[in-house]
This record gives C-alpha cells, sequence and structure tokens, in this order.
C-alpha cells in the first residue's frame, strides 16, 4: 500500500525510517541491506528509488518548505505553476508529499486572481493533468470565491472544451444559473430560476449575467427578470462586448441584445466578423469602420480577409488595444498563433519590435509565454517566423 509522507519528513527522518525497518527485517532472520530498506520506504511513498524520495525532500527545503512562515502559500504558489506548465512529474512528487495541495488556492502564475490547480489545469487545456487532479481528490465544484466566481465548469463551458466539461458534470461539479447559460440549457436555467430570484446573485461573477447567455431564448428571459446589460465586469466589458467576444457565434447573441435597444460597435461588428456591416458602415464612418479598436478585435478574432481589407483602405498595423496591456496588433496574432495574420500585419509594416506597455514585451516575446500559457502548438511556427525575421 501506498502512503503519504508527513508534512514534517526531512532526509535524517527518513534515514532513521530505513534503519528501523532494516532492524525490523533482521529481527524476522531476513538478509537485507539498508539499500533495500530505503528502497522499500521509498516505494512505500509512491517514489521510484531512494534517490527519487531523496530529491524530492530536498527540493522542498532548498525551496524554503520546511519550518518557513508562509511555506503553504508557498507551496500552493509553486503548485499552480506546475500545473500550468504541465509538469507532470512535479506534479505527482508534489501530491506524494502534501496531498492537499490538490485543493490549495493560491496566486495565479500567469495572471491575477487566487484560482485552484483545476481552474489552471482547465484554463491551459491540461486534459492529463485535469484528469489526475480530480483523480487525486480534485473537488469538481472548485473554491471560486477568489476568482471571480468562476467554477472550473464555467471555465471549461467558456472555453468549450467538451471532454473536460462532461468529466466535471459527471463527477458532480453543481450546475447553477451561471453553468446553465453557459451550456445553453434553457430547460436547465428555468430549472434554475424555479428556486427564486437569489439565484440571480449567487455565486456570480462581475458583469452581466447577460454576457454568459448562449441562447436567444436566455437572453429574453434575463431582459425579462430586468437584468441590467449594462452591468461591467472588472475588465470594463459590458453584456455585448462580451457577447461579442464569441466571434461568430456570438452574431446571434449580438443581433438580440440589439433589439432591446443596444447599439453594435464597430470593434463588436469586427469580433463578431460581420463584413457586410463593416462595409455598410465604412459607407458613412470610414474611420470607424476602420479604427484602431476595430482593428485589433479583427486580428483578435482571426478574421483574415477583414483585417486585409482594412489595412488596403488605410487602418494603421500598429493600432494598440485601449485596455489591459495595451498590446499591439501584431501582440495579439502573436498571442493567438495565427500566423498568417502575423504575416499579413508585418507586410503591412507591422514593428515587430514594439513592446506592449504592461509587460514591455515584444510580439515574439509574446509568442514565447503564449505557448506555455495556452498550451498552443502553432506559437511555435509564429515564434520561428519572428525569430527569423530578427535575423535579417
Amino acid at each position: 500500500m501506498t502512503g503519504t509522507l508527513p508534512e514534517n519528513a526531512n532526509i535524517e527522518w527518513l534515514k532513521k525510517s530505513a534503519k528501523q525497518l532494516l532492524r525490523e527485517w533482521r529481527a524476522q532472520g531476513r538478509d537485507a541491506r539498508l539499500a533495500d530498506a530505503q528502497f522499500q520506504l521509498a516505494r512505500s511513498y509512491g517514489f521510484t528509488s531512494w534517490r527519487a524520495m531523496r530529491q524530492a525532500i530536498d527540493r522542498l527545503r532548498d525551496q524554503g518548505h520546511e519550518g518557513a512562515e508562509g511555506s503553504e502559500s508557498n507551496a500552493a504558489d509553486r503548485f499552480l505553476k506546475q500545473v500550468g506548465s504541465g509538469d507532470m512529474t512535479a506534479i505527482k512528487a508534489a501530491l506524494r508529499l502534501r496531498p492537499g495541495l490538490v485543493n490549495a488556492v493560491g496566486a495565479h502564475p500567469f495572471w491575477g486572481g487566487r484560482p485552484q490547480p483545476l481552474h489552471v489545469a482547465v484554463e491551459t487545456k491540461r486534459l492529463a493533468v485535469f484528469e489526475y487532479l480530480l483523480d487525486a481528490g480534485a473537488d469538481p465544484a472548485g473554491i471560486n470565491a477568489g476568482y471571480d466566481n468562476w467554477s472550473p465548469l464555467m471555465l471549461a463551458l467558456s472555453r468549450r472544451l467538451d471532454a473536460m466539461s462532461k468529466i466535471l458534470v459527471d463527477k458532480g461539479a453543481p450546475v447553477g444559473v451561471c453553468e446553465a447559460l453557459l451550456m445553453a440549457d434553457d430547460a436547465r436555467l428555468e430549472q434554475c430560476l424555479a428556486q427564486g430570484p437569489a439565484v440571480l446573485e449567487q455565486n456570480v461573477p462581475s458583469g452581466s449575467l447577460l454576457s454568459l447567455a448562449r441562447t436567444e431564448a436566455a437572453i429574453a428571459r434575463l431582459m425579462e427578470l430586468n437584468v441590467s446589460p449594462d452591468t461591467r465586469d472588472r475588465w470594463g466589458a459590458d453584456a455585448m462586448e462580451a457577447l461579442s467576444r464569441l466571434g461568430k457565434r456570438g452574431r446571434v447573441l449580438v443581433r438580440a441584445m440589439a433589439r432591446y435597444g443596444k447599439e453594435i460597435k464597430p470593434e463588436e461588428l469586427a469580433r463578431l466578423g460581420d463584413r457586410d456591416a463593416l462595409v455598410a458602415l465604412s459607407r458613412s464612418e470610414p474611420d470607424a469602420a476602420w479604427s484602431d479598436a476595430a482593428l485589433v478585435a479583427a486580428v483578435d478574432f482571426g478574421h483574415h480577409e477583414i483585417v486585409e481589407w482594412m489595412l488596403a483602405n488605410g487602418a494603421n498595423p500598429n493600432a494598440q488595444a485601449t485596455f489591459g496591456a495595451r498590446r499591439a496588433a501584431l501582440h495579439s496574432a502573436a498571442w493567438n498563433g495565427d500566423l498568417q495574420i502575423v504575416k499579413i500585419l508585418v507586410r503591412a509594416g507591422a514593428d515587430t519590435s514594439a513592446l506592449d506597455e504592461e509587460h514591455q514585451n515584444t510580439p515574439l516575446g509574446w509568442s514565447r509565454v503564449a505557448r506555455q500559457v495556452t498550451n498552443n502548438p502553432d506559437c511555435e511556427e509564429v515564434e520561428a517566423y519572428l525569430t527569423g525575421l530578427e535575423k535579417i
């Protein structure tokens, strides 16, 4: 049977334990060596060898875990980084030593908020890590207050990670109003709403609930319940903007919102990939149709033809976003691993050495970071292309 190392385990304690085991064996008349006892002890704690177990203990000691103030917090933060990078060897070793880390809350390894390992595994699309965490005891419901009330299931649904979503539901992840909206399950939404108006405020992320709607019926139902479409999330997006960030999938939803008197902005048309509407707009408001905001939006959502059309009509290839890191359009294309748009922007004169305002990093740097954070292999091609330009 495999056991768990105690929290205060150290190499001296392990040596004494191995010697004690050897004494017991010899008292039983067994012909054994200390190395045999050490190997058996390591195997009993889930390690492949004494050396592997000792290295794990030493690593914790070197990182200041033993007796250090705030060691639990440090351990959680470090474990979240291991999950985010998909380091399965380190993940397994850490959980052997500290099983409680599977549900620890810590600083996000890549951006703000305090998620759990399961949140990070979903966001980085690491299915093997995700399944291992659940097998190791991760709570499918999640502790979500430190992560703006986004549950692991909500994250999986919003990213259209069907396999992860199904596993979470099968494991018993609760389905409330937010999850039902993201599932586009109008029947389940009605079941949730039948519990009373209080459910509209329970465990809801910042922003408008309408931002999570995925059917016209859900929009109509929420508007009927006087849910405001104007409430902005912590990034400043109202429901219209959030729904436009679904890209082409959001067209019918944005138009449904427009029927309630909400204006569709040029950048929202660009996110939706609605070229016909942009062309119509350009006849009366050309500056709006290919504004910086509209170009960045089209780049963000990979609308190649729209990007080329905008640039051909005078759009700025060095357009910058007005929020967050204030990245340039080329940063966005590099982050997305969209080599075609990267090349389109470069041909149009985009500055490959431009720095975003928050991280002071180039598009090349963004492609490298995105490869780790988003687990997107397409970023490797972008990195190779931009690296080649640096050598010219």
